[in-house]
């Protein structure tokens, strides 16, 4: 039984490994993108209209 209680622990504790890991990298990646916003020159609804030609062969 000790085997087998041993085994359930190390699961346990690689998914809360595994689980922590994730966490950090997604909290990470949210905090990069949080401090970094958006460049606003970069909106495509403030492009100008071009107009749009189309070559006939």
């Amino acid at each position: 039984m000790e085997a087998r209680d041993d085994k359930l622990i190390a699961i346990i504790g690689l998914l809360s490994a595994c689980l922590i890991g994730v966490v950090f990298l997604f909290t990470m990646t949210w905090l990069t993108d949080v401090r970094h916003p958006a460049d606003p020159s970069l909106d495509v609804q403030t492009c100008p209209q071009q107009s749009v030609t189309t070559q006939h062969s």
